[in-house]
């Protein structure tokens, strides 16, 4: 493996990668990040910010390719799988969506770590559910994102399109 690529170190390379990622320049973060994965291959939080770009620009399954490469080096990384879950969810992919959750959740668990995001968690499941037409299985994880904030507009929405399905 190379020391630097184009004159650039790893470093560089992955710094110039958050620079244009948090301008939402997501081809050129894309680029910066390949080459840091050149350099080191077992780096995960590149690999990670790899699938969100390609998440961003709508490319669900090269997130998820990145996606598993992260939790092939860290399994523990409970961010990769709610990410892959999600592109899964964009892919109509709604097993694989909702096991990716579920993994997430239970490293949250495991780890006492407080999740922000467990409404959107729970209402994810709950629309993948009713992807796969288990509306009652949907319906109990909108009304569990609805216990954490019952102001959440998507789930109350989802909710009541599928209140006439009881």
């Amino acid at each position: 493996m190379p020391k630097e690529i184009e004159g650039k170190s790893f470093d560089e390379w992955y710094g110039d990668g958050n620079a244009s990622f948090s301008l939402n320049h997501y081809q050129e973060a894309i680029d910066c990040y390949e080459n840091a994965v050149k350099i080191d291959p077992k780096d995960k939080t590149v690999w990670y910010r790899l699938g969100s770009c390609y998440f961003s620009l709508n490319n669900y399954q090269k997130a998820v390719d990145c996606y598993k490469k992260v939790v092939k080096i860290d399994s523990k990384l409970s961010y990769a799988w709610y990410g892959m879950g999600l592109a899964h969810y964009k892919l109509n992919n709604y097993q694989n969506a909702i096991d990716c959750y579920e993994k997430a959740i239970k490293i949250y668990k495991e780890n006492h770590i407080v999740f922000a995001d467990f409404t959107h968690v729970w209402n994810y499941m709950g629309e993948a559910y009713s992807g796969l037409k288990k509306n009652q299985k949907a319906i109990e994880y909108y009304e569990k994102a609805l216990e954490i904030d019952p102001n959440f507009e998507k789930a109350k929405n989802n909710l009541k399109l599928l209140e006439p399905k009881r």
